[in-house]
């Protein structure tokens, strides 16, 4: 239920309005040497899809009509003849329309890639997944995929906080949370509603755990302005409309053209986690479905990432070290997903601390 955001690769593939221009990725030949669990390699999957029809639908979990655009057309590009219809909508939306979907035994999804990492638990549990070990398989964490191949991990996410360079000097940066009650941040902070998005909700639980529920009195007195969509919060302090935001995403080797920063806590947890995908059994497209996944874990697409690599055989970013260097844990997010009951406490929480979530949602203003 948040957004696509930080992406298959750095400047590539937009998942997100973060990646700044559309992939110049290279052609199927170039990665023929790279097969999937079933000894497939790109354009075998590719032929095979084209035989099945050329077409896929796929439901991507994010925040702004926007935010499929890139990958659309890098898709489209890459392999002439297929059409991708790239439904982007808030996670949470999108698992109530699969649901609704699988009663009616009219399943429209051939696969999805959300946060609502539970889902993908449930579905697996269930029956209703296709099991498929996409290229690049073996080189993904055993805590981000199914033993079995049945949802897998396809690029990292990161939310943390955001900064305009131009009202706010590198120096004086919020990095931990506690840099947000500084007096000169005071009514220029814009936050999403943590009882809206999952993943936010994830970050300020990990504040109260740390800083006491004071802090959340403490940081409403400094002026915040609560909005709905995680991608809200950033075009905002890009535009200048506001200096700092928290539990947001974006490239950590910045973009020079924009006025956005997106900076890591120095000591405060944050959030990260694998946005996962899975194919549907029933899905009337599998072929498609299949080249999907590979195509975006195959080495071209996943070894330029914007925030931490995927794959075990790409190295981090210049200046950045391995994740299991920081004080983050995908596992731990996941296990914070799964735990429904504690995730309903929690909003119920957060509604009464800072008021019921307001506002149409973000893929309709």
């Amino acid at each position: 239920m948040t957004v696509l955001a930080a992406v298959l690769a750095a400047g590539t593939v937009n998942l997100s309005a973060h990646a700044q221009q559309a992939p110049a990725v290279a052609p199927p030949t170039a990665t023929a040497a790279e097969r999937d669990g079933g000894g497939l390699s790109l354009n075998d999957l590719y032929q095979a899809a084209l035989k099945e029809g050329g077409t896929l639908t796929v439901y991507a979990g994010g925040d702004e009509v926007t935010q499929g655009f890139g990958i659309k057309s890098a898709f489209e590009r890459q392999f002439p003849g297929m059409k991708l219809d790239l439904v982007v909508d808030l996670s949470k939306y999108h698992d109530a329309r699969i649901e609704e979907q699988l009663l009616r035994k009219d399943l429209q999804v051939d696969l999805a890639h959300l946060q609502t990492l539970h889902d993908f638990d449930d579905w697996a549990a269930r029956g209703l997944l296709l099991a498929y070990k996409p290229i690049g398989w073996e080189q993904i964490p055993s805590a981000y995929k199914d033993p079995l191949g049945r949802f897998t991990g396809l690029f990292m996410l990161t939310f943390a906080n955001s900064y305009n360079k131009n009202y706010v000097s590198a120096e004086n940066a919020p990095r931990d949370y506690a840099d947000f009650l500084k007096p000169e941040f005071k009514n220029r902070i814009i936050i999403t509603y943590p009882n809206d998005d999952d993943a936010v909700l994830y970050v300020f639980d990990k504040i109260i755990q740390k800083y006491g529920i004071g802090f959340i009195d403490q940081l409403k007195a400094n002026g915040v302005q609560w909005v709905r969509g995680t991608q809200t919060p950033r075009d905002a302090v890009e535009a200048g409309k506001y200096a700092v935001s928290t539990g947001t995403s974006g490239s950590f080797v910045p973009v020079e053209s924009s006025s956005l920063r997106f900076v890591l806590p120095r000591t405060d947890p944050f959030l990260t986690w694998a946005q996962t995908g899975a194919i549907f059994k029933d899905a009337r497209h599998p072929a498609a479905a299949k080249l999907y996944m590979s195509w975006t874990l195959s080495l071209p697409v996943a070894s330029n990432p914007r925030q931490f690599p995927i794959r075990k055989d790409v190295q981090p970013l210049p200046g950045f070290k391995g994740i299991e260097q920081y004080n983050t844990s995908p596992e731990d997010f996941h296990a914070f997903m799964k735990d429904r009951a504690r995730v309903e406490r929690l909003k119920s929480l957060f509604e009464r601390l800072i008021g019921p979530v307001q506002g149409i949602s973000p893929l309709k203003d």
